[in-house]
C-alpha cells in the first residue's frame, strides 16, 4: 500500500502530511508538533505539504499524540502517538474512548510506543517498530554547543501563564520558582518557538546548552534522551518528594504520552523525579537526583524506524558550507497557514472526486 504514497510524491513533488501545526490565529510554534514536517522532510528528502487531519485524500502522520483526530481516507503513521480518548480536550465525564473511526484506511507503519500501535490498530497487531522520529534529529544536526546552565527545566504548554517566548509558569505552580542563588544556574525552558525554522533550531540548542534536564514536556525528554543529556521526567505525583519508581504498567496513572514512549523503548518502570507542583522543588536535590538515577537509553532499532517511513527514504545532507537547516527543502516548509483555507481545498479537491 506505500506504493500509493511514493507514486502519489512522485507525481505531485512533495509529501502530503497531517499536523499539529501553528493557524493564523497563533503567532508562536510548539516545539514538538512543529517538528512533525521537520523530521519528515529530513528522512524523505522531499517537500512536505500539510493536508486536513479529517480528509478523504492519502497523506501521512508523524510527530506528535495526534493520531486520534485522523479520519477518513488512507493515512501512514509514522512514529505517532494517539490518545486513548477520541476527544482528549472535552471535560472528562463527555470523554469517547477512541476506535479508528470508519471509513478510514490506517496503515500503521511505526508508532511512538505500543499504545498508539494498539490504539491504531483497533487493538490488532502492529509492526513492532516504535520510535517518535524525533528521536533521529541527532543524525542531522549535532554541532558542539557550549553548556550554559546547570539544569534545564521543561514545561508543558499547560504549565504556562501565557505564550511569550520566554517560560513564565503559572503562579500557582510553586515547583518552578527558583531562588536567587539559583538563577545563573537553573534555566527555564519553554515549548513555545518563534514561527521560522531558525527558531526549531535555536530551541533544540537551548536545551543542549543544558548539562541536565527535567521536563515535564514529551518532546524535552525526547531531545535530552536522543542526544545524551542527564535527564528525569518532572512528574507531578504527590506521593513524595524527590527520585522515585514510576509504573509503566496497564494500570499506570503516569502521563500516556509518558508511557507510550518509555514503552517503546523497552522500559517497564521508569526513573523520574517526583515534585508536587504546588511545593518548591530543592534545585540541589534535584540535580544529585538526576546525577545518581539517570541511565541512557535508546531506540531499540533507529534504523527500522527510518526504513518503516511510508515513502522511500533518502536522508538529506547538509549543503556545501551550510549545515542541515540551509538545506532549501528545509528552508521550503511552511510552517503556518490558514487552516479554513485548507479545509475549503480539502472540499474542492473532494467535489471535484
Amino acid at each position: 500500500m506505500a506504493a500509493i504514497l511514493d507514486e502519489l510524491v512522485e507525481r505531485t513533488g512533495s509529501i502530503p502530511l497531517g499536523w499539529a501545526g501553528s493557524t493564523l490565529q497563533m503567532n508562536y510554534l510548539n516545539f514538538g508538533d512543529a517538528l512533525s514536517p521537520v523530521m519528515v522532510a529530513l528522512v524523505s528528502g522531499k517537500p512536505v505539504h500539510r493536508l486536513p487531519t479529517q480528509s478523504n485524500a492519502p497523506r501521512m502522520a508523524a510527530v506528535g499524540t495526534i493520531g486520534h483526530g485522523f479520519s477518513g481516507g488512507d493515512v501512514w503513521f509514522w512514529g505517532t502517538g494517539c490518545s486513548n480518548w477520541r476527544n482528549p480536550s472535552r471535560p472528562e465525564p463527555e470523554r469517547e474512548a477512541f476506535v479508528p473511526p470508519p471509513g478510514s484506511r490506517f496503515h500503521v507503519n511505526a508508532t511512538r510506543g505500543p499504545v498508539s500501535e494498539a490504539l491504531l490498530n483497533g487493538g490488532g497487531r502492529g509492526s513492532g517498530v516504535y520510535g517518535d522520529p524525533v528521536w533521529l534529529l541527532p543524525r542531522f544536526h549535532a554541532p558542539p554547543v557550549a553548556k550554559k546552565w546547570k539544569l534545564g527545566c521543561i514545561l508543558h504548554l499547560s504549565e504556562l501563564a501565557d505564550r511569550e517566548l520566554e517560560a513564565h509558569p503559572r503562579e500557582e505552580l510553586l515547583r518552578y520558582r527558583i531562588p536567587a542563588e539559583f538563577r545563573d544556574d537553573v534555566h527555564l525552558i519553554t515549548t513555545v518557538t518563534p514561527i521560522s525554522i531558525d527558531g526549531l533550531r535555536d530551541k533544540i540548542d537551548e536545551i543542549r546548552a543544558c548539562e541536565r534536564i527535567v521536563s515535564t514536556s514529551l518532546h524535552g525528554m525526547v531531545i535530552a534522551e536522543s542526544y545524551g543529556i542527564p535527564c528525569l521526567y518532572f512528574s507531578p505525583a504527590t506521593a513524595g518528594t524527590g527520585a522515585g519508581d514510576l509504573d509503566l504498567g496497564a494500570d499506570s496513572t503516569v502521563d500516556l504520552r509518558i508511557i507510550d514512549l518509555y514503552r517503546g523503548l523497552g522500559r517497564e518502570r521508569l526513573r523520574a523525579y517526583l515534585q508536587p507542583r504546588g511545593a518548591p522543588t530543592d534545585w540541589a536535590a534535584l540535580m544529585a537526583a538526576i546525577d545518581a538515577n539517570w541511565t541512557p537509553v535508546d531506540l531499540p532499532d533507529a534504523d527500522a524506524l527510518v526504513e518503516a517511513l511510508p515513502v522511500t527514504p533518502s536522508p538529506l545532507a547538509a549543503p556545501a558550507g551550510g549545515t542541515i537547516w540551509d538545506h532549501p527543502i528545509i528552508r521550503g516548509l511552511t510552517l503556518q497557514h490558514d487552516v479554513t483555507q485548507l479545509r475549503r481545498d480539502e472540499k474542492r479537491r473532494a467535489a471535484a472526486g
